[in-house]
């Protein structure tokens, strides 16, 4: 199966498009890959494209003036969608970096322009891009709501739930930095736990 079946599948499983529609506008999205410690988009770079991860993993990360950084969130699930939008949209350019953790880190990218562009002429397009935007705004809610309600063992224990297929791969300073405490912190909080 080509990358190109891969991510028709994703994204029929998200919204059904139909065969014919993926046939006339893939051709649109290009493949990449990058490497180990380089960026898909840093900070303060207008961002263009919408990018669907095909394999690797990677983290959204802030940036302080005193240079601490803050991790948004993980990309490694196939056909997670890695992009600013605000940035996209025009409104300022990127707040937070994009940094590849695994050796190699492959996507197909469409500029956002065609992206809405194919939206305004279909409408299994424009569906499916509701619904990657709902699925993009219950994520931002459910993390700042861990952020909010949760102590940090208790976001610990749920960044074992969900990421369970990379916490063996992510260092621990990089959990930390997810989790919004120091790597002391954490050791402590796995010490509790008997992770250790």
């Amino acid at each position: 199966m080509n990358s190109y079946n891969d991510l028709y599948e994703i994204l029929n499983n998200i919204s059904p498009i139909s065969k014919e529609l993926w046939s006339e506008i893939k051709y649109k999205f290009k493949e990449k890959t990058i490497y180990k410690n380089d960026h898909l988009f840093k900070v303060d770079e207008d961002v263009k494209d919408f990018y669907f991860l095909l394999n690797g993993i990677a983290r959204y990360y802030y940036l302080t003036p005193e240079g601490k950084d803050f991790n948004k969130a993980f990309a490694y699930k196939k056909g997670h969608l890695l992009s600013s939008i605000s940035s996209v949209i025009g409104l300022e350019k990127s707040p937070f970096s994009v940094e590849i953790l695994s050796e190699e880190f492959t996507v197909l990218y469409i500029p956002y322009e065609d992206f809405i562009s194919i939206a305004n002429e279909n409408l299994q397009w424009q569906k499916l891009t509701l619904k990657i935007y709902e699925h993009l705004i219950i994520k931002k809610e459910r993390r700042e709501s861990d952020l909010l309600l949760l102590n940090a063992t208790q976001r610990y224990e749920k960044f074992l739930e969900e990421y369970k297929e990379i916490v063996n791969i992510v260092p621990n300073y990089q959990i930390a930095a997810f989790l919004g405490i120091t790597q002391i912190a954490l050791s402590r909080i796995r010490k509790e736990m008997l992770l250790t």
